[in-house]
């Protein structure tokens, strides 16, 4: 659909986009320096654990150690329990959890660091400062490459300031700012990159079908996949791109079927991707595609929980990123100016927060907000900018420096949940209606919040069961969940703590064990020691209004 105000505006001069081209320069040398200022290579418990320690671990097992099968692990387990969390299949063979996307990502800094050591004659076994600072440039490198492809495809459609304040909101205003400074190589900074790449070649493919772009989208489709396999709903995106009504669906499957090589060019692209991946399960298990996630990949699609995911006071999307209202209610705005894009983008936000909503673990662990969502902000930027444009256009200079002033209120906002969360006013699984009021603005934890934390049920959650938070303190530790489960619950508690972890690190050495053997001797020691206090079971009270909001 030919649109002349857009025409215009992607015909703009490079002169008038100088201010969004200075807004990306500026989100860059934040992230730097608040990498910077954390160090976070110098801590032994920061950038490749928990997840990290999965996704990372093709690489080392590849170029140092070489022997994919793991089986190095069981000559001398106490050492490499702390570095491999290996899922072991019914053979007892070894297998990595998670899929190789993520070290495809990493490779290339891992590389630019891994041999230079050994060159030089330096220790390299793939844990020391080094790899780490290599894993935050990465994050960095594709970060800032994601945020300069949606620079380009935003101008297309938007202004300059429009632009400007889009890419600031999106990447200081929202969890996505965290995760690429506090745990930079986490899969979020990267897919946020990846489905902004993908959008651009998507936009520029329906202009020209050529090689290079039906190249780079199925490359970009594979790896995304690759990295999160429910990660692919992206595909939307490309399928329905432009398209604003049936009849131009009509034409939109008429033009793939004339560009049938091209479409080919793109699955094929992203099957090769895979090949290395299926390669690998079948070495390491025999079987060409292995569920590794086992248990702990369930999907209950009949039971999405989307109130909680969007505005439940554990990892709500809104309540945690407010500022994403804005590109809600921007729907309304690209409806009307850009129904072209309106579609594509509503019908993947459905079918994504479906999706996200519908994991059994539906606050995604340990996190600063609904990091299960941050990917989708490439896509979501689309709306953000429509609203943005909406309340500026043919605005006067005092409009638009409202808005730039609000979008500042949510930037320091977000950077103050940030600090809460380092301090624990926000915490990172137990979070509750009653405890975020209690923290609200208080950039320390108190007292009265921390009596209020409650632990997500995860033996109810594994059955696609959430019992309110009252329901769970009342029957914490009280015999309605058995001791394994109370047990595996101060488990969390020590792995949420870098001095906690610190000491058990300082007791497996000690003690000859695996630091998981370690934590698991001090919390069924605290277990014990909590039920010869009487501290168990505890009773802090139930809500009283808004049961059902949490």
């Amino acid at each position: 659909m030919k649109n002349t105000e857009t025409d215009t505006e992607f015909m703009m001069p490079k002169r008038k986009s100088r201010l969004s081209l200075i807004a990306c320069w500026l989100i860059i040398f934040l992230v730097v320096g608040a990498n910077l200022k954390y160090r976070h290579w110098e801590n032994r418990y920061k950038i490749i654990y928990v997840d990290v320690l999965h996704y990372y671990a093709y690489l080392p097992a590849t170029f140092i150690h070489h022997d994919l099968s793991l089986e190095f692990i069981r000559t001398n387990n106490s050492y490499y329990s702390q570095y491999f969390w290996p899922r072991v299949l019914p053979d007892k063979k070894l297998i990595i959890m998670t899929t190789m996307g993520m070290s495809y990502m990493y490779a290339p800094f891992f590389l630019a660091v891994h041999y230079p050591l050994k060159w030089l004659g330096e220790p390299a076994l793939g844990y020391s400062p080094p790899y780490k600072m290599a894993l935050i440039a990465s994050s960095i490198f594709w970060f800032a490459l994601g945020l300069f492809f949606l620079r380009k495809l935003l101008l297309k459609y938007f202004s300059d300031f429009t632009t400007s304040l889009t890419l600031i909101i999106t990447a200081l205003a929202t969890n996505l700012f965290y995760y690429v400074t506090d745990e930079p190589a986490m899969s979020h900074a990267y897919g946020f990159a990846l489905f902004a790449m993908f959008i651009y070649f998507t936009d520029r493919w329906f202009e020209k079908p050529k090689f290079g772009y039906s190249l780079a989208l199925g490359v970009l489709a594979g790896v995304i996949a690759l990295i999160r396999p429910s990660n692919a709903v992206i595909v939307l995106i490309l399928l329905l791109w432009g398209v604003d009504s049936f009849q131009s669906l009509g034409k939109r499957l008429g033009l793939f079927l004339r560009q049938y090589r091209m479409a080919l060019v793109m699955v094929a692209a992203a099957i090769l991707v895979w090949v290395p991946q299926v390669l690998y399960w079948k070495y390491a298990s025999g079987h060409y595609f292995v569920f590794t996630y086992g248990e702990k990949g369930k999907f209950f699609f009949n039971n999405p929980q989307f109130f909680r995911v969007l505005l439940g006071f554990r990892k709500g999307w809104l309540i945690y990123t407010p500022v994403m209202i804005f590109s809600i209610i921007g729907l309304i705005p690209l409806w009307k100016k850009h129904r072209n894009l309106f579609w594509p983008v509503v019908i993947f936000a459905a079918v994504n927060l479906w999706i996200v909503s519908s994991w059994w673990l539906w606050w995604y662990g340990g996190s600063y907000g609904m990091r299960a969502l941050i990917e989708s902000y490439a896509v979501m930027a689309l709306p953000l900018a429509a609203f943005i444009a909406w309340v500026t256009e043919n605005r006067s200079i005092l409009v638009k420096a409202a808005v730039a002033v609000l979008a500042l209120v949510f930037v320091t906002h977000n950077f103050f949940q940030i600090t809460q969360y380092h301090t624990g006013a926000i915490d990172a699984i137990k979070m509750t209606r009653e405890a975020y009021f209690a923290s609200f603005l208080k950039r320390n934890p108190n007292t009265r919040q921390q009596r209020l934390l409650v632990y997500p049920d995860y033996k109810a959650a594994e059955y696609g069961r959430y019992p309110r938070p009252s329901s769970v303190r009342d029957s914490l530790y009280s015999g309605l969940l058995d001791r394994e489960h109370a047990v595996r619950k101060i488990e969390q508690e020590i792995r949420s703590g870098e001095e906690s972890m610190k000491m058990m690190q300082q007791k497996a050495l000690a003690r000859n064990v695996s630091i998981d053997s370690a934590i698991s001797i001090d919390a069924n020691y605290l277990y014990d020691l909590k039920v010869k206090k009487g501290e168990i079971p505890a009773n802090p009270g139930k809500f009283k209004i808004f049961d059902w909001w949490y």
